[in-house]
């Protein structure tokens, strides 16, 4: 069925969300496509693949079986960027191995280090964030385009279940910040955000399949809409509306435009249906380096925040992340990192070491040596290790009600709490996507291990 046209459901109108003209090839392509970085370019690569399952293409899990091999990349990380770099080289000797294998490389790198794309990897088609539906074209000829500053039209991808019963759905792309050590704003561009009606309907739909859990993502979620004349709070008591079995868990979001928002979000995470999970990054306890971040909030106002959510919600989990090692960077100013960090008594925290990244204002500034980087995040670390297992413990002894989601790396499943604080039980596969009663038999730093009540 062609992308736009109305399908009906019992008693339900909803419409198909990729509204991509279908010209069927009289090939069926199989496409391999690897993702790196964010949840934002985990939803891109379901985007796509949905594009292309609608054109009659077959999505495989290893590029020994494809025709196309798709790499959507990440600019944030300078080791990421590396990583990507040497399966370019990879995979431009694989398109030479057969007349009919192409490479596409898509995402925040191909937007923001084209010349670098090509020169590793000529033979590559090179496609930006915001140009999605031009991967199209790249399955017939070669196609360069690094895509606009805005995302129009804003796609989103179909439930398509392989394996799980989770939803990516991406509600915006771009962000209003202009952070002194983001190359994001070049890579993604402006605030571009998903018509309301459209995530409502998608989440519908994706109910009736099945879905049991919903990540909304975004680079930063609580600006959402601002390009619309919508909120964040408008779209969740909107989709909150959806009856069905299902939770949803909220993305990052940035202090200050959360804060704008703050007094209204209470009253909606207050709904069961939402985790009690607050992404709230800190990048620095220090103000000095905060302004020099151009993070547009101070540690005393980033603490207001929290205290608002934890005094009006029980039992939240708190997720952060901090840079270390930013340029100019001082003992003092880590130090005092340490001590926010201490008195947040966050629940989960992703320690960066600062690392340079073209086209950024921090690229030019004075910069730390690898060994003072390393030497703090490795003390920051132990902090944060010591105050996530102490938080952990409270819960041993509990019997608590968990979502299984995922398979625990040595056996078992993830389940998740209505905090979407992380629990490994021990029990068979067959119990994945369903709700149970645990009981609490140990704490780790980053997670809770137990067994079905």
């Amino acid at each position: 069925m062609p992308y736009g046209i109305p399908i009906r459901d019992t008693n339900l109108r909803i419409n198909v969300f990729l509204r991509i003209p279908v010209e069927r090839g009289a090939a069926c392509l199989k496409v391999y496509i690897e993702t790196y970085g964010c949840w934002l370019n985990k939803a891109d690569s379901d985007v796509a693949a949905s594009m292309l399952e609608e054109r009659g293409h077959l999505i495989v899990e290893s590029p020994s079986e494809a025709d196309v091999v798709v790499i959507n990349t990440c600019a944030v990380r300078s080791e990421t960027e590396r990583k990507i770099i040497r399966r370019l080289k990879h995979f431009e000797e694989w398109s030479r191995g057969g007349a009919d294998r192409k490479v596409v490389v898509m995402g925040c790198l191909a937007r923001v280090r084209p010349a670098l794309i090509a020169y590793q990897s000529p033979s590559a088609s090179i496609i930006g964030p915001n140009a999605l539906p031009s991967l199209l074209r790249a399955l017939e000829t070669k196609v360069i385009d690094v895509g606009p500053d805005r995302r129009l039209p804003f796609l989103l991808p179909r439930f398509r279940g392989v394996g799980s019963r989770r939803l990516l759905i991406p509600i915006a792309s771009g962000c209003l910040g202009c952070c002194s050590y983001c190359i994001m704003p070049i890579s993604r561009g402006k605030l571009s955000s998903s018509p309301p009606q459209q995530v409502k309907d998608l989440l519908q739909r994706g109910i009736l399949q099945g879905v049991k859990e919903v990540y909304l993502v975004a680079q930063d979620l609580a600006s959402y809409g601002r390009d619309i004349g919508c909120s964040l709070p408008e779209l969740l008591k909107a989709l909150i509306e959806v009856r069905g079995e299902y939770r949803i868990r909220l993305g990052m979001m940035e202090p200050s435009t959360l804060g704008a928002v703050a007094n209204e979000m209470v009253k909606v995470y207050s709904n069961p249906t939402i985790y009690k999970y607050l992404h709230l990054p800190l990048q620095s306890g220090s103000n000095r380096i905060l302004e020099l971040m151009n993070r547009r909030y101070t540690r005393e106002f980033f603490f207001k925040v929290v205290e608002l959510f934890r005094s009006s919600l029980d039992d939240l989990y708190l997720a952060t992340d901090v840079i270390v090692g930013f340029p100019t960077e001082t003992e003092e100013d880590f130090e005092e990192t340490l001590r926010t960090i201490e008195k947040l008594n966050p629940d989960k925290v992703h320690v960066a070491r600062y690392a340079m990244r073209p086209f950024t204002q921090a690229s030019s500034m004075h910069q730390l040596s690898d060994e003072v980087k390393k030497k703090r995040s490795k003390a920051l670390g132990e902090l944060v290790e010591e105050i996530t297992l102490k938080n952990n413990v409270r819960y041993v002894g509990r019997e608590v009600e968990v979502l299984l989601v995922d398979m625990a790396p040595r056996g078992g499943l993830v389940g998740r709490m209505a905090n979407y604080r992380p629990v490994v039980v021990e029990c068979e596969p067959s119990l994945m996507w369903r709700k149970i009663s645990v009981i609490i038999d140990e704490a780790k730093p980053h997670v809770l291990m137990g067994r079905p009540a």
